[in-house]
């Protein structure tokens, strides 16, 4: 009976998680939106011809629009291939041809991609972004319950990871959530491996790490995996405190390779090829001084941690008012996890009562923000970690301080709601422990905003008057931080004196969370009609009669923005989607070949400054005949020394084509040996996976009772 009771409060929390994921996600849910920043192409050629009236955002995120330009594409070309019967190894529509599978974030292995290929993209985006949101809370709070949480704290550890700034404003970049939420669900398996001893557990564990990275953001994956290590390392010492630490790492040694193993098996189809092609890459560089100087360069400064309180302090690009540089930054350099969160972590480590679980936590989220924060320990990852120098900045690291904080969090949460409220004394004074703890707790919450703030003035006073009057002015950020602070700081309070019931101080808890992370989250990302997603156009319709025969059409593009919305003409990656193929590019990974031969057939780098992940076509010369046959531009061509002949004029763009091409076949190898082996060692991994499921199943069905 127990065990029904606890399964039916299992399944309300489950579908409590579901609720909060599709009222969250409520314009593309119920209203039938993109979860996609379409209103950017409103701004670019060809489609100002079909979406003149939509109303675009007002700041452009570059970093938002990776959603649309790569992310999207790539999920429709994987999407047609596997429902033509074939892996995508490569994609024709980009750079040239160029290795797709290879890129990792083309995720073409990663199960719930299907999706793609079940639904419509655009239904499928959105619920692959629900799905993730919602196994982000649900294995934080499974991971609670198995610390010995209650389900309040589980389910408030739950909402903190899941909607917390990390979750929330990379959402539209399906591969860093796709690595993040596998976090807590790997820790979970390993505790259970160490604790009982299990095969069965560390295999599963595998599993779950090899997701991450099957889910295509290496960066993300190595931090997953970096603290699933140190955790291993953790619960073996824990575990030999009982007995020897000798006895307990013969013990959980084989565990852990048998972990290892798996991982590296399942994970091995997408890393070998990832690996050979960032080998042969545009972002070889060697490792030195100055390019880890470049990677500290995109650390957590001091003036950003202000924002740790307040989220939108320096504006928001959802209302068009974010002013501290590019608008991308407001999704790198995200802190805000909620103040109840900080309250309650914070009340939780100044508690008398401490435990290991909490200890290690604490010094995971540390550990987090100290690397984030751009100090020497990125040292060691830069240096010493291969292929770690060509992934972005330490910023991307929050992901563990923001798990940490959750479930911090939820350890707060269960101990004030279970905790005493009987008067202590010392030297003759009555007190009660919990008030004096949130009161040392109110200190240090203000103490650290104020110094947050005293760290962010050299920079407010740098700023132009208009600006930093109203970052200024007191009435604009003051409200909401002592708002939610006092009533945070009063819950946990009127829980001390024992005002509220346990049952009425969880509902509450759960409830402030919850309003104050979709108030600021909920709009973080930008929607719009399905029709303004890549609609079609006449220049659409005629490209694709041109170029039926396998031709290359060059869009000249000769700059590109981090500020303002680029005037483009079908932008790198847009022909993807439209199964044309180009000589441009955006990727993160793509030859060093194709680089050096684009920009020697411009005679200029054929990278714009702002991005060096792009390759465009600047300008049109007499050798762009050896990568295309059409060329597009927005005014007309007029240099005698390129022979063109004009095709058409549609949608504002003239499509001409250049006379005697001399186009070079660049055809995909016939098999890739990286992917073959990755492949082999995958189905090794998956055949002890199942033998281990099948292990599993009849050691349970056939034990003695």
């Amino acid at each position: 009976m127990s065990k029904l009771c606890k399964c039916n409060k299992d399944l309300l929390v489950y579908l409590l998680f579901a609720a909060l994921t599709c009222t969250f996600l409520w314009r593309a849910v119920f209203k039938g939106e993109a979860l996609l920043p379409g209103n950017y192409l409103a701004e670019m050629f060809p489609w100002k011809s079909v979406v003149k009236s939509a109303r675009v955002d007002t700041q452009w995120n570059p970093l938002q629009w990776d959603a649309i330009a790569q992310f999207y594409p790539w999920r429709v070309f994987y999407a047609r291939s596997i429902r033509a019967g074939t892996i995508p190894l490569w994609n024709p529509h980009q750079f040239c041809g160029t290795p797709f599978l290879a890129n990792a974030q083309s995720a073409v292995l990663y199960p719930p991609n299907l999706l793609f290929v079940l639904f419509d993209p655009i239904v499928a985006w959105t619920v692959y972004a629900a799905l993730h949101l919602f196994l982000a809370g649900s294995f934080t709070y499974f991971l609670l319950r198995e610390l010995g949480i209650g389900l309040a704290g589980g389910v408030l550890g739950g909402i903190c990871y899941a909607f917390s700034a990390f979750n929330v404003r990379w959402l539209e970049l399906p591969t860093f959530v796709g690595a993040s939420v596998w976090l807590p669900l790997t820790f979970l398996l390993v505790h259970r491996s160490v604790q009982r001893r299990s095969f069965h557990y560390a295999v599963f564990a595998g599993l779950a790490q090899a997701m991450a990275f099957l889910a295509g953001h290496f960066q993300i994956a190595f931090y997953v995996a970096f603290a699933v290590c140190l955790w291993w390392l953790w619960e073996s010492l824990e575990k030999g405190r009982a007995s020897s630490f000798a006895v307990a790492f013969k013990n959980t040694l084989p565990l852990f390779l048998s972990f290892a193993s798996i991982t590296v098996l399942i994970a091995s189809p997408q890393v070998l090829p990832t690996v050979e092609l960032a080998q042969s890459s545009h972002r070889v560089r060697e490792v030195t001084a100055e390019g880890y100087s470049r990677f500290v360069a995109n650390s957590v400064a001091s003036y950003r941690l202000i924002t740790a309180f307040l989220p939108d302090f320096y504006g928001n690009p959802a209302y068009g008012n974010y002013f501290l540089g590019s608008a991308a930054d407001f999704i790198e350099y995200g802190l805000y996890a909620g103040i109840l969160p900080l309250v309650l972590a914070v009340s939780r480590l100044l508690s008398s009562k401490r435990i290991s679980t909490l200890t290690f936590f604490a010094l995971l989220g540390a550990v987090a923000m100290v690397s984030a924060t751009g100090t020497p320990i990125n040292y060691i990852f830069y240096f010493f970690v291969p292929g770690f120098s060509a992934l972005g900045g330490p910023n991307r690291i929050l992901v563990l301080y923001f798990f940490a904080l959750a479930v911090l969090a939820g350890f707060g949460a269960e101990w004030m709601a279970v905790q005493e409220t009987k008067l202590a004394r010392w030297k003759g004074f009555e007190y009660r422990p919990t008030v004096v703890v949130v009161m040392v707790c109110a200190l240090v919450l203000y103490a650290t905003f104020a110094g947050c703030y005293i760290a962010a003035l050299p920079l407010i006073e740098s700023l132009p008057r208009p600006i930093r009057e109203s970052v200024m002015d007191a009435r604009i950020w003051v409200p909401p931080f002592a708002a939610l602070s006092l009533v945070s700081l009063g819950l946990v309070f009127a829980r001390g004196v024992g005002v509220l019931g346990r049952r009425v101080f969880e509902l509450a808890l759960i409830v402030v969370v919850i309003a104050d992370l979709f108030a600021y989250g909920v709009n973080c990302n930008p929607t719009c009609h399905p029709s303004r997603v890549y609609p079609e156009t006449q220049l659409i319709r005629h490209l694709r009669q041109l170029t039926a025969d396998g031709s290359r059409i060059a869009p000249v593009n000769r700059r590109w923005s981090l500020y303002r919305t680029p005037n483009a003409i079908l932008p790198p990656n847009a022909a993807t989607f439209y199964g044309i193929n180009d000589v441009q590019g955006y990727d993160s990974l793509y030859t060093r070949v194709y680089k050096d031969l684009s920009s020697n057939v411009q005679g200029e780098d054929s990278s714009p400054i702002e991005n060096g992940n792009m390759v465009l076509v600047k300008r049109v010369s007499s050798r762009l005949r050896e990568l295309a046959e059409y060329v597009l531009t927005i005014e007309p061509l007029r240099d005698p020394s390129v022979p063109v002949g004009q095709v058409g004029h549609w949608d504002g763009v003239y499509v001409y084509r250049l006379l005697a091409p001399h186009v070079r076949d660049y055809q995909p190898q016939s098999s890739f040996f990286s992917f073959r082996l990755g492949l082999f060692l995958g189905c090794l991994g998956v055949s002890v996976l199942a033998g281990a499921v099948c292990f599993g199943f009849t050691v349970t069905r056939f034990r003695p009772k």
